[in-house]
């Protein structure tokens, strides 16, 4: 029994460290897709898509949606290696100037604006905005 105990869970911790490593992967992945779109592509999306409550409802460009992306669910579905996981995106910010949030700060006197993107992978029991799993990879876009 102790064996077969030791077995299943080192199984399931095999099982975990697998997606976590896809979702690191796709995580990266999006994180390159936002960057080869630049900082100007987030200019346009309201307030009511940027902040740490909210998604984005498609990604990439404000001008050009993703048709991958699902709008109204604010999210991106890929299957990797037989698993869905889903990809969401949030614009950060301190700052507004007609609809183009970004963070704005300042370090000895010098003041700089950049956009803080947090990019999620979910995956295991998606319901809504939910996850039983999920891992996130913040990145900044200078201006």
């Amino acid at each position: 029994m102790a064996g077969f105990a030791y077995y299943g869970t080192a199984r399931v911790n095999e099982i975990q460290e697998w997606h976590q490593q896809n979702a690191l992967f796709l995580v990266e992945r999006e994180v390159e897709a936002w960057h080869a779109n630049g900082y100007t592509a987030l200019a346009g999306f309201g307030a009511a898509d940027c902040g740490s409550g909210n998604y984005l409802p498609y990604g990439y460009r404000f001008g050009t949606p993703d048709a991958a992306w699902n709008v109204g669910g604010r999210y991106k579905d890929v299957v990797l290696d037989g698993v869905t996981y889903r990809i969401r995106a949030q614009n950060l910010y301190n700052a507004n100037t007609t609809n183009d949030y970004y963070v704005e700060a300042t370090w000895s006197g010098i003041t700089y604006y950049y956009r803080q993107l947090n990019i999620v992978v979910q995956w295991g029991g998606l319901t809504g905005m939910s996850s039983d799993f999920s891992t996130s990879l913040e990145t900044r876009m200078a201006r």
